[in-house]
């Protein structure tokens, strides 16, 4: 089978929650459950979270996001009355999760960039794999697939503003690092996990990421190994929802996936951001052909 990697001993359960909070309506999904070597995933509920400022719990904490900063392509979007996060994919365009944007007009949609001003959204891409359901999961996939959206810009960023590359190899134990700026315009917060466990789809390409929120000691251990250490071990609540997810390759830092979920096992907690609970995202390497079809302006054909 190629549902999951995961190297935890002992079976467990995980329910998810999503990050977004904008229209928000609990409701209860179909219970699932599979058992593939010594890991057990079921499906018990997926919930809107409250949104919470500087919403990233664990990690660095704020960090300045000025020009010249490794995130100063990571920036605030607001949708409607909620702030979200969202990163520049290519010039006037930046990707986000489908949930957060699905259903707002264009016109209801700003991003902003640390000490810059807003600039308004001039059309809305949702991925059209989007369901907001695991309908076409592989039996224990509990995650919600194709959580994407891309936002076309009315005006560019400056051209000293960088624009990240996606990550194209196997996130299968990466560390990522998260810049995020939930609940907030002018605020951004930073900090690290390490990818425990992937959901392919039926075509086997990797499709949604998952990795818990490790304590000082193991006790809090849920998949993978132990913590990253303070001031570095991170995790998602809600109001993360699109914050980035990025690996560095060779001293640069490339896009590996966007954060959509939070993640409670069980054996718990189920108390939001405690050590023993987790999250996730997509994988991006698998939507590189979508994302180029709506970012990549055609070149004309030379005329005679």
């Amino acid at each position: 089978m190629h549902l999951l990697s995961l190297e935890s001993r002992g079976c467990y359960s995980v329910r998810l929650r999503l990050l977004h909070t904008a229209n928000a309506r609990t409701h209860r999904e179909p219970r699932f459950n599979v058992t593939r070597r010594a890991a057990r995933y079921a499906l018990v509920a997926v919930l809107a979270a409250p949104l919470s400022a500087f919403a990233l719990v664990g990690g660095a904490g704020v960090v300045s996001n000025v020009a010249g900063s490794s995130w100063a392509g990571v920036g605030s979007l607001k949708v409607n009355s909620s702030y979200f996060t969202a990163t520049l994919i290519a010039p006037g365009y930046v990707l986000t999760a489908a949930h957060v944007a699905q259903g707002a007009q264009a016109s209801n949609i700003t991003f902003q960039l640390e000490g810059g001003s807003a600039i308004a959204a001039s059309e809305v891409f949702v991925n059209p794999g989007y369901t907001g359901t695991t309908s076409g999961n592989i039996l224990g996939d509990p995650t919600k697939h194709a959580d994407l959206a891309i936002i076309k810009l009315s005006s560019a960023v400056g051209a000293a503003v960088p624009v990240y590359q996606l990550f194209a190899g196997d996130l299968r134990s990466q560390t990522l690092t998260f810049a995020s700026y939930a609940g907030s315009a002018t605020a951004m917060k930073t900090g690290s996990n390490v990818v425990d466990g992937v959901f392919t789809g039926t075509a086997g390409s990797q499709q949604t990421y998952l990795f818990d929120f490790d304590g000082p000691d193991l006790s809090s251990n849920r998949a993978g190994d132990g913590t990253l250490g303070a001031n570095v071990e991170a995790s998602l609540v809600g109001g993360d929802s699109g914050s980035a997810a990025f690996v560095n390759v060779d001293g640069h830092w490339e896009l590996a996936g966007i954060n959509t979920f939070e993640a409670y096992f069980s054996t718990g907690p189920t108390t939001s951001g405690a050590f023993g609970t987790g999250g996730g995202g997509i994988v991006l390497s698998s939507f590189q052909p979508w994302i180029d079809s709506v970012v990549m302006v055609p070149v004309p054909e030379p005329t005679a």
